[in-house]
């Protein structure tokens, strides 16, 4: 798909089949359209009451000798309280209207009244129109949603010149956001460690990505006991791997950031088994993995000043007579031993064991990790935010601030020392699961204790927001690649 920005004074030269105004509450309009469509539209807006609240959609059919056949409107809300995601919100809605008008060409006029906009809010408007674009449908055989938008143009009231990276940013970030999609979507078959690990390494050859991969040789010369006990039972057909994505910029780093993501590309729960509804969708668990992965894509394509490492320790969580068990106490690589009270908490475990080789290997300024470690943040939080824990106000700040601009919401969790008393072992140095209260801050806690001495440390447990049950704005049915908008957002202010 063709998309390109273009200054509003050349609206008239473009020939669309649809037109696309973003509208904000509470202003008086004065669109650049041809007398016809402001003739069409105004009665109709009156009749139907359209007033630019946020989410409100006016479409009217355009009958004239031209290639023009709809004009629609976009309410965008109080212009006050407007940020990034409502220009993301409205790029999106602008594709879907225009592709479910089965329209080839579309022109999306941005609102006149920001003159001086901001080149953020034209990026993430671009970044929601591919983002709306995203379908998982490669084994639908019949009846394939069909995606008729083939070109778009976005108009803005600039004087300045525009420049042709913005498109390229926000297709950067939706590629990515998508390439997380694809992974979290596909079944545990398709993505297993093995084949993660080999897509990863094909992906680093075009861009300008360093790739390492620890197979299980390597994580027993690590002493990386807690991911190998994980991964055991399933080691014969999908041995576990920590893979390594390294991106260095040509001048000095400003700062170096590493992530580690959770890589479970499939939990049956162990030998603590999941029922069968809650073993459904758990493809997912790897979520964090492919945010990774995918930031990793992005930050090569935009090449900020600053070096990031990303680690993506990847096990399936399976049964069988070589399965790790309740009662085993194990040996982590820091030299914590680990007492196993519960084998469907193995999150915690491969983070572990990846945190402390991160740090080992690493100069790092900030260290942040990405999980669906627990369900007991999506209980204390609901589906549609995060969790986040950190023992740097300055990071924790920096992150949500990031999340924000980003449209991914996030909700600082504290880290409560006294639930601490939960991991206590009578045989080992800690549990890996306390009771079920405060689940999702000894979980945290559970990590921290990984965690060296003034290193800046933020865990976002997306266990809820990784997936959404339903197709909505930008977001997609399915895997939603989230956390890849904020590390990209977080990462390009340093």
């Amino acid at each position: 798909m063709k998309v390109s920005v273009a200054p509003l004074k050349d609206l008239n030269k473009q020939k669309s089949n649809f037109q696309v105004f973003g509208v904000f509450e509470s202003i008086k309009h004065e669109f650049s359209m041809d007398e016809d469509s402001l003739k069409l539209l105004a009665p109709v807006a009156k009749h139907e009451e359209f007033l630019g609240k946020s989410d409100q959609i006016l479409v009217a059919n355009h009958f004239s000798k031209s290639s023009l056949c709809y004009v629609a409107l976009i309410g965008m809300g109080d212009p006050n309280k407007a940020g990034a995601d409502t220009y993301r919100k409205m790029g999106a809605l602008a594709f879907k209207l225009a592709n479910d008008k089965r329209a080839k060409s579309v022109s999306i006029i941005l609102p006149e009244e920001l003159s001086n906009l901001q080149t953020d809010f034209l990026e993430t408007a671009v970044e929601g129109f591919y983002l709306a674009n995203y379908r998982f449908d490669k084994y639908i055989t019949k009846n394939k949603p069909e995606i008729h938008v083939k070109e778009a143009v976005f108009y803005v009231a600039q004087k300045k010149s525009i420049s042709k990276d913005i498109v390229f940013k926000g297709k950067a970030i939706a590629d990515g956001v998508c390439l997380a999609r694809d992974l979290i979507n596909e079944g545990p078959w398709a993505i297993n460690p093995p084949t993660l690990a080999k897509l990863v390494k094909s992906h680093a050859k075009s861009l300008d990505l360093h790739t390492k991969i620890l197979e299980e040789k390597d994580l027993e010369k690590e002493n990386m006991n807690l991911i190998l006990a994980v991964g055991k039972a399933a080691s014969k057909v999908f041995p576990p791997c920590l893979i390594e994505l390294k991106y260095q910029p040509k001048k000095k780093a400003k700062k170096h950031v590493v992530l580690v993501g959770k890589g479970v590309t499939f939990d049956s729960g162990g030998l603590d088994i999941k029922p069968p509804d809650g073993m459904l969708d758990m493809k997912v668990d790897m979520s964090g993995a492919a945010a990774v992965f995918a930031t990793m894509t992005v930050i090569a394509k935009l090449k900020p000043n600053v070096a990031v490492t990303g680690y993506m320790p990847c096990v399936e969580n399976g049964i069988g007579p070589h399965a790790f068990h309740p009662g085993d106490v194990i040996k982590s690589r820091k030299g914590i031993t680990v007492e196993i009270n519960n084998t469907d908490a193995e999150g915690r475990l491969i983070l572990a064991d990846a945190l402390d080789y991160a740090q080992s290997q690493n100069k790092l300024d900030y260290l942040i990790d990405l999980a669906t470690l627990t369900g007991a943040c999506m209980i204390a939080l609901g589906p549609n935010t995060a969790g986040l824990f950190a023992n740097d106000d300055k990071l924790a700040e920096g992150l949500v601030k990031a999340g924000v601009q980003s449209g991914e919401d996030y909700w600082r969790m504290p880290l409560n020392e006294n639930l601490r008393e939960q991991l206590k072992s009578n045989v080992a140095d800690m549990k890996n699961t306390g009771t079920r209260y405060g689940g999702s801050i000894t979980a945290a806690l559970f990590l921290k204790i990984f965690i060296n001495e003034n290193v800046s440390w933020a865990h976002l447990d997306i266990a809820g927001p990784a997936t959404s049950d339903k197709d909505f704005g930008y977001l997609s049915k399915g895997g939603v690649g989230f956390g890849v908008r904020t590390l990209v957002q977080f990462i390009s202010q340093l």
